[in-house]
């Protein structure tokens, strides 16, 4: 087991903050650069919290791939809600070419095993598909998702490919409601079965360990301006395997909990400043594990929109007074104590009813001209971007992760 997978809590999270009236996507997201669920209104959040299919509105999206989890996923999915005239409900088609994090849009993950925060386990994905419907003033959404592959020559029989790429059976579900007024609380929980076998005498397989993933989050209207957010979630993944002699134990789990305030600021541009709180361990078996602590990680991001076409954004985050801690079998450790901080740049261009958005290399402020124009202007990272100490390069991508929405 390498230090890059134990280590499995990224400090940058998935980013989540948009004004009500715009469909964010991932891309939007990460140039945002606060962590995932402290905004109303953002159709990825709908994987975790099931239920916001039924506020997402008529949406056709594309995901064009992305560097920065070293996959080059893509993706296409439409939310329709007049699907045979709205009489069954609200659905949602999601076909990608990579399996998702759990309970994320994509596999940029900052819940899930991983250092640089993406889900441990690859595959391709088969089908996803939520349908949710209203039920007064409640909202009911449920989730199923597959991935499989299988090889039988007669003799031996191989069932997804190896560990990090598992046979997947997912189901959610996820309810919110109106508590009073000026409170609406959604609740969500995603259970998947990631299974495999490699055939053959001595087979390893997977323990039957099950991943599962439960959140919370209300919004509150505090003022014309202002809305509160207070979100938690815990996740529990379980990458054992046995070969049915010997096991060896890969187990992850974590909480989180934040608070966050949304100020509606100009004309309407966005302010986004919270904090969050997070704890999260790994077990290795025999003693050997990991532990990390985030004591908090303070995040604050800006969007302003500069003409009716184009806008910009950035967000950062610093986890304040993070620690790492690796327990070795037979009592010995390691223990880091130090502060992360990671920062994104983003802008989206509208052209009637498709919606662009992209991340901006960090460097692009310092020289656009050369930027667009394919030179390079790389600029290094030694957060989540990479691994620790060795940095990650933009290079000239000037756009490392671009997504399109269409809406009508």
């Amino acid at each position: 087991m390498n230090n890059g997978m134990k280590r499995f809590f990224a400090v940058a999270a998935v980013a989540l903050m948009v004004p009500a009236v715009a469909a964010a996507s991932t891309a939007r997201m990460s140039g945002l650069n606060v962590p995932g669920d402290y905004v109303k209104g953002d159709y990825t959040g709908m994987y975790t919290y099931m239920s916001e299919v039924n506020s997402v509105g008529n949406l056709a999206y594309v995901e064009a791939g992305s560097i920065y989890s070293n996959f080059n996923d893509h993706a296409i999915g439409a939310v329709l809600p007049g699907l045979f005239d709205g009489k069954y409900g609200v659905w949602s088609f999601h076909l990608r070419q990579l399996h998702p994090a759990l309970g994320q849009s994509w596999n940029y993950s900052p819940i899930n095993s991983g250092y640089d925060g993406s889900d441990p386990n690859i595959t391709g994905e088969a089908f996803d598909i939520i349908w949710g419907h209203k039920m007064g003033s409640g909202n009911l959404a449920l989730r199923l998702n597959r991935s499989f592959e299988s090889y039988d020559d007669g003799t031996d029989v191989e069932e997804g490919n190896g560990n990090d790429g598992r046979n997947i059976l997912g189901f959610g579900g996820g309810y919110g409601w109106d508590m009073n007024a000026n409170t609406q609380v959604e609740v969500g929980a995603l259970y998947q079965q990631r299974s495999f076998d490699n055939g053959g005498t001595g087979a390893t397989t997977d323990d039957g360990g099950t991943n599962l993933l439960v959140a919370a989050r209300a919004f509150r209207k505090a003022s014309g301006n202002l809305t509160l957010i207070p979100a938690v979630k815990f996740y529990s993944q379980d990458f054992s395997t046995t070969n049915g002699t010997t096991s060896a134990t890969e187990k992850y789990s974590g909480w989180q909990a934040g608070f966050a305030g949304n100020w509606t600021v100009g004309s309407d541009d966005l302010l986004v400043f919270g904090g969050q709180f997070a704890s999260n361990k790994g077990d290795f078996g025999d003693g050997d594990e990991t532990s990390e602590l985030m004591m908090p990680n303070v995040f604050m991001a800006l969007e302003t929109h500069l003409n009716p076409w184009l806008t910009f954004r950035a967000g950062a985050q610093n986890a304040m007074f993070y620690s790492y801690t690796y327990k070795y079998e037979g009592g010995g450790e390691e223990k880091y104590k130090e502060h992360y901080f990671t920062f994104n740049l983003g802008t989206t261009v509208k052209l009637g009813n498709l919606t662009l958005d992209a991340v901006l290399d960090p460097a692009f402020l310092q020289n656009p001209f050369a930027q667009l124009m394919g030179g390079s202007n790389a600029f290094y990272y030694n957060d989540y971007y990479g691994s620790r100490g060795t940095g990650y390069s933009a290079g000239n991508t000037c756009f490392p992760q671009v997504s399109a929405t269409y809406t009508w």
